[in-house]
């Protein structure tokens, strides 16, 4: 049976969010995710990866990671273009992803970018809503 492009990508998403369980920076990572759609809508996919690389922190860089491995690599519709990224060579990558997410891409592929990453997102939060542990200042909101 094959699998939609929707289950597909929350089948990615939710395993991203079972490796980061249990990281030194799952309450940051969740409160990241949980910003990060108004981030890319505010700011453009463009400024957003580039704050996030200049933060620089873990959950920074595994939130770049995540979103440029999903849609160069992973995704269907993405074009192979990062065989070796990972999470540790996120910061040595940065160039080229920004310029294969960003500065090379034309009006339409930008604009692809940032509705898929969005839709990445939207599982992404779900599934840390639900598995991760959430910062204290976020708990009392509840």
């Amino acid at each position: 049976m094959n699998q939609t492009l929707e289950q597909i990508r929350s089948k990615y998403a939710f395993e991203k969010i079972k490796e980061v369980k249990g990281s030194k920076f799952e309450k940051e990572f969740s409160s990241l995710i949980s910003k990060l759609a108004s981030l890319i809508l505010t700011n453009g996919l463009g400024n957003t990866l580039a704050f996030l690389f200049a933060k620089g922190k873990d959950q920074h860089l595994r939130a770049i990671y995540i979103l440029s491995d999903w849609l160069i690599n992973q995704s269907p519709l993405g074009s192979k273009k990062l065989q070796d990224l990972n999470a540790k060579n996120v910061k040595e990558k940065a160039q080229s992803i920004l310029e294969n997410l960003v500065l090379k891409a034309s009006v339409e592929e930008y604009m692809f970018y940032t509705e898929e990453s969005l839709r990445l997102i939207n599982w992404l939060r779900r599934y840390s809503d639900a598995m991760l542990e959430k910062e204290e200042n976020n708990a009392s909101e509840q």
